[in-house]
């Protein structure tokens, strides 16, 4: 971008100067034979001012010679010569404001397309590289020319720059398009009419440039310039327009002259060859030191208005065409002259038109009308004006213009003022000499702005013109000519017309041995005043000064051997200017192989430094006032600089990711190569996408901790900078999916609420899959955690794919988390999940259909439960033993926790029947129940009657207290037993019937005054069942003895009796002891019941029962402590076979049970609970049968014990 950044700068620079300069190229010396004369026409005949019309075109073969400044600007681009065509169009006439004089100009507007042609230019760092192309100028713009003398107003033009790499169009790259608008003031006129060969005039003026436009590679603000400036002019040769053997294509303006035109300082701005027969230029060149040349050759010209035109050599005739004549080829100032005016042509006279004559530089306005012969004349006064440009010919020359302002024709002439006017005025013209100087081959124009001086051996040609300033003809004479070295050369001169010249040729070349100074050359007009008319001889002598000195010395100093960019001081300050004067210097600086910078100084002295290390020339060239040069060459030696390196590199990056290591801002500051091309940029160690000598450096950062990046560049010299930096390569977190749940092989989906659905305990698979950089990849840890409410619950595994299976022993919504950690326990994303578990409620086996046990019997349930693996262990196990009661106050009352337990044991102390309820409940609260009827039985009373009295001796008239305690039944029943006592000696109802009273009530009965006799004395124990036992004992109450019976006895037996009695008791006590263990062997005796057998009652069974089992030894109840007896000593009664309580057992296989009685299964019952409890049935109903005995009462089945009556009977004395 920065080659057309550069190239579009020049190329604009070019085009802007095009316009506003001159060459400074080799003019042609005009060829004068020596001594040769050569005439010119009469004022009359040499050319004036041109008129232009409205449609007048101009075509110009156009040349562009850039290639010398492309290098000299640094450009990297080679560039063919750009050739095209331009159109230059007269479009408008109107009136303008110019210095507050109102002034008619022309508008004349400018086109052309310029090219290199296909592969023409050459631009290094293009858009798509370096490339060949074709570069493409448009140039449009519109210049104001005063109508009166073809001065330029202002000239404003655009330039569109455009260059389209390898001739493809759409790959064309606009440079720029930028407008530039120039102001002069005054008018420059580049002119100076009449046109005399010879004739030389100056001019002082400013000149602004204004840009604007767009451009992407710079500003065009940076082309405004604004400044004084002061050119010189002359003309130097009248002919074919001819340039280095090259001529222009239009062949009609032979009759042309060359204008050259200077600067200030005398430096050639160019030419132009103005031809009177197109009433433009011929050819015009801009040539410049700088190092261009641009050439506008005339193709065509097509006059508007005309005919006869042929547009490549014959401008043909205008149809109508105002033509003006001044009364004199010249006048006084504020003479008056009669202007005559001729409006016609092919196509006729324009009679009575109103006509507009303009006299400008004096504001004069006249107003003639054509007569009938389209003729019309005015009466100009020629005033005292002077024109901006000071001339060699007059004192001043003044446009004159006359026009149609109807048809826009017009007309126009010079009016040439001079201080005297006479009939005839030979002058020795020395301001109009052409000098023309050969110096080493070399031709070159002197004027007399910069001095006519040269150097010993140049060869001097003089071109010296005669003007006859008068108002006639001058007579043929001579003219003598003295050169340097006084040799005197004489020439005929030949009639002159008014206003007209001639000129004889002299050459001379200077000695070598010529001494410094000023040496004349000599003129004498008519020295043998052969032309007595002539009425002022005092300017027929003239002197023309040359000044002949000797080349400046140039001496020069460098103060090198530094580094680029130090400045290095070439001073050649010392040089000097033999022949006196001062000296400027020029120093060409060679600023890299093959580019030139020049410098022009005064005080020939200059810094400069180098961007590249090398050997550089300098070329010094010290020129004088004279414009001689001398000429010295230098080496500057400047030392290379290593090359920089900037390289920008990340501080920190993720591993596995790409680095980009950048050193594309690293530059040589002194090389010459090509933008991009300053260093060459290698990674040591590195493997970059981009190769291994770019200036960017991609590469993946694959280990974690520190890392080294190394750039080296190297510059075009060799050099070599070295720059180290290290990247902290970051542990990257790893990456891990979402969490899949898998079952049965199948990949499940969530719901609309986006849960997994599953059962308690139901094991799926939890899959995911982590990734991380290759290192850290295969160590990763993946971590589950399957519930937020269990934060310690947690599955870890190595890898970075995870599979585990699971399940979940809680219902409810359970999140799971998974995530990665890597080795450097840098983790992932948490990815979660939603698993809705479902509960799976408990289940219970049934307990059975209804189940028989006696009161206070223990009887065990073991509840048979499932559920899921995770509750078995946690299920809670409710039995509620009483269905009418809501112990736990719910409202239910089935679902009370009287015991829990897997296993229940319970008793009941009342009968009845009991619905017995077993729920299961898990830990959410699901249950299950199961229901079952225990039919309590009621247990029996056994009366037992004891007694605290001493039995055996009772005496009439005794106490005795019978017990009842000892009376069994369960412990809840004994507590509210009802205990009635009969007596037969007694008749408490007073019925008449001792048999059948209640004579006491309670559990023991205080006997007092028992009358003699034999007595039986009923027990009855009632229990809350209604259920009653009764028991009898006989007693004998012996009667009193009369009184004093045992006093005789122990009298008459005395102490042997005692004795006896006492030996007969103990026999007694033994034989009783003897039969009891003889008749009663195979049973227990009962020490708590001496006077009666137990005897049952039993009830039915209200329910039939069948499995749960009973255990006699647990419960909440237990059976009654039987207390000891503690009359057992004197009533002994043996203790009979103690019934069990059926206990509910497991049925054994294949039991039949005991054969059924005839009437049937007892009422309710069934097989089943036949064949478990028929045995028992049996056993209760036989025992409820058996019949007292005669002297014991009692409702107890009586067992192999005998009656204790027949025992006392067998012991009664």
């Amino acid at each position: 971008m920065f080659k057309q950044q550069s190239l579009a700068v020049f190329l604009i620079l070019t085009m802007l100067m095009a316009p506003l300069s001159n060459s400074n190229g080799n003019d042609e010396a005009i060829e004068l034979t020596e001594f040769a004369v050569s005439e010119s026409n009469t004022l009359n005949g040499w050319p004036d001012v041109p008129s232009w019309r409205i449609g007048d075109r101009y075509t110009y073969e156009t040349q562009f010679d850039v290639q010398q400044l492309i290098q000299q600007a640094n450009v990297s681009a080679t560039l063919n010569t750009l050739t095209g065509d331009t159109e230059y169009e007269v479009t408008d006439i109107f009136f303008m404001t110019i210095d507050n004089v109102q002034t008619l100009v022309y508008k004349m507007e400018i086109s052309g397309s310029f090219t290199s042609g296909n592969d023409g230019a050459f631009i290094e760092d293009t858009p798509v590289g370096d490339a060949n192309g074709r570069l493409d100028i448009e140039y449009q713009g519109e210049d104001i020319i005063r109508v009166r003398d073809l001065a330029v107003v202002n000239s404003d033009f655009t330039l569109d720059v455009d260059f389209a790499p390898f001739n493809i169009g759409f790959l064309s790259a606009n440079l720029a398009t930028i407008s530039f608008d120039t102001s002069y003031s005054p008018p420059k006129e580049k002119y100076d009419f009449p046109v005399r060969v010879g004739d030389q005039w100056y001019m002082d003026f400013f000149a602004s440039t204004n840009a604007g436009g767009s451009s992407d590679y710079f500003d065009p603000t940076e082309f405004d310039t604004a400044g004084p400036e002061n050119n010189s002019w002359q003309i130097s040769a009248n002919g074919v327009p001819t340039e280095g053997g090259v001529n222009i294509a239009y062949s009609g303006c032979a009759d042309s002259y060359k204008i050259n035109e200077w600067n200030q300082t005398g430096i050639s701005q160019g030419f132009n060859w103005y031809c009177p027969d197109v009433r433009y230029n011929s050819w015009m060149r801009v040539s410049n030191a700088a190092g261009f040349t641009i050439d506008w050759l005339l193709k065509e010209y097509r006059p508007a208005g005309s005919s006869g035109v042929n547009a490549n050599s014959n401008p043909g005739t205008r149809n109508l065409e105002i033509d003006i004549t001044p009364q004199a080829v010249a006048t006084l100032p504020n003479a008056e002259q009669t202007i005559a005016i001729d409006y016609s042509g092919p196509s006729g006279v324009q009679p009575n038109t109103n006509l507009q004559l303009r006299y400008e530089m004096d504001s004069t306005l006249l107003n003639p009308t054509t007569d009938t012969n389209g003729q019309a004349t005015a009466l100009l006064n020629s005033s005292d004006v002077v024109d901006t440009t000071n001339a060699s010919d007059d004192y001043s020359s003044n446009g004159l213009i006359v026009w149609d302002p109807q048809a826009e024709i017009i007309g126009t002439a010079t009016i040439v003022i001079d201080l005297s006017l006479t009939p005839v005025d030979l002058i020795a013209q020395s301001d109009a000499i052409i000098v023309t100087r050969t110096r080493d081959g070399v031709e070159s124009i002197l004027t007399k702005s910069i001095g006519y001086n040269a150097l010993p051996g140049d060869s001097l040609s003089f071109s010296i013109p005669t003007q006859n300033r008068g108002l006639l003809t001058s007579s043929p004479t001579s003219i003598d000519v003295t050169t340097p070295n006084g040799t005197v050369i004489s020439e005929p001169l030949p009639s002159i017309p008014s206003y007209g010249e001639a000129r004889v040729d002299v050459e001379w070349t200077v000695p070598d041995d010529e001494p410094i100074g000023i040496q004349n050359l000599a003129i004498e007009v008519d020295p043998d005043e052969l032309v007595s008319e002539d009425s002022n001889r005092s300017n027929n002598l003239a002197s023309v000064e040359i000044f002949i000195g000797r080349t400046p010395t140039a001496q020069a100093t460098v103060s090198d051997e530094v580094y680029t960019f130090e400045n290095v001081t070439i001073d050649a300050s010392a040089s000097f200017d033999e022949d006196g004067g001062d000296v400027t210097c020029r120093f060409s600086v060679e600023k890299r192989p093959g580019l030139i910078e020049n410098f022009d100084t005064e005080n020939c002295i200059i810094e400069y430094n180098w961007s590249d290390g090398s050997d550089w020339n300098i070329v010094v060239i010290v020129t004088d006032d004279e414009l001689d040069t001398d000429t010295i060459d230098l080496t500057a030696t400047v030392f290379n600089q290593a090359p920089f390196v900037n390289l920008t590199v990340p501080e920190t990056i993720d591993v596995n990711q790409f680095v980009f290591a950048d050193a594309s801002n690293s530059g040589d500051i002194d090389t010459i190569s090509p933008s991009g091309q300053e260093v060459t940029i290698s990674w040591p160690g590195l493997n970059c996408n981009e190769g291994t000598t770019q200036p960017t450096c991609t590469f993946l950062a694959n280990e974690e901790g520190p890392l080294t990046v190394t750039a080296v560049a190297e510059d075009d010299d060799g050099a070599t900078t070295t720059i180290t930096t290290v990247i902290d390569v970051l542990n990257v977190a790893p990456t891990i999916s979402q969490p899949e749940l898998w079952k049965a092989g199948q990949n499940q989906s969530v719901d609309d609420l986006g849960y997994w659905n599953l059962n308690e305990d139901e094991t799926v698979i939890l899959r995911a899959v982590a990734d991380d950089t290759p290192l850290d990849k295969d160590s990763l840890i993946i971590e589950w955690q399957p519930s937020d409410l269990d934060e310690n619950w947690t599955i870890t595994t190595v890898g970075p794919s995870s599979q585990t299976a699971i399940s979940w022993p809680n219902a409810g919504l359970h999140t799971l988390t998974v995530v990665a950690y890597d080795n450097d326990n840098e983790k992932s994303e948490i990815r979660t999940g939603v698993v809705n578990i479902s509960n799976l409620a408990p289940s219970i086996e049934p307990l059975g259909s209804t189940q028989p046990i006696f009161e206070d019997n223990n009887l065990t349930f073991t509840a048979q439960v499932t559920d899921t693996a995770s509750d078995i262990d946690t299920l809670e196990v409710c039995w509620d033993l009483d269905s009418l009661a809501d112990s736990n106050g719910d409202g239910l009352t089935d679902n009370d926790c009287d015991l829990s337990g897997l296993e229940m044991t319970a008793s009941w102390p009342t009968s009845g029947i009991r619905w017995i309820t077993a729920t299961v409940t898990d830990d959410d609260g699901a249950s299950d129940s199961t229901s079952i009827n225990v039919s309590v039985i009621n247990s029996a009373p056994r009366a037992k009657i004891t007694n605290s009295t001493d039995v055996m001796s009772l005496n009439e008239g005794d106490n005795v207290t019978l017990s009842g305690l000892t009376t069994t039944d369960t412990a809840f029943d004994k507590l509210t037993l009802l205990y009635t006592w009969d007596s037969d000696h007694l008749d408490s109802d007073l019925d008449g019937n001792n048999f059948g009273d209640v004579d006491y009530t309670g559990a023991e009965w205080l006997i007092d005054d028992l009358p003699a006799g034999t007595w039986t004395i009923t027990l009855t124990v009632t229990d809350d069942d209604g259920e009653m036992s009764t028991t009898s004992i006989d007693i004998k109450v012996k009667a009193k003895p009369a009184e004093g019976i045992l006093e005789s006895v122990s009298d008459a037996v005395g102490g042997i009796g005692t004795l006896v009695i006492g030996v007969l008791g103990v026999v007694v006590v033994g034989l009783a002891a003897f039969l009891l263990l003889t008749r009663n062997s195979s049973s227990k005796p009962d020490k708590y019941s001496d006077f009666d057998l137990p005897t049952s009652t039993v009830s039915q069974f209200s329910d039939p029962i069948t499995t749960p089992t009973a255990d006699s030894g647990f419960g909440l109840y237990q059976a009654e402590s039987i207390q000891p007896d503690p009359y057992a000593a004197y009533n002994p009664t043996p203790q009979p076979e103690q019934t069990s309580i059926p206990v509910a057992q497991p049925a054994p296989s294949q039991t039949l049970g005991p054969p059924l009685p005839a009437t049937g299964l007892p009422e309710g019952w069934t097989m089943e609970q036949w064949q478990y409890y028929g045995e028992q049935y049996l056993a209760t109903q036989t025992s409820s049968q058996v019949q007292p005995q005669p002297t014991i009462t009692d409702t107890t089945t009586q067992s192999a014990t005998s009656s204790q009556d027949n025992v006392w009977d067998d012991l009664d004395l």
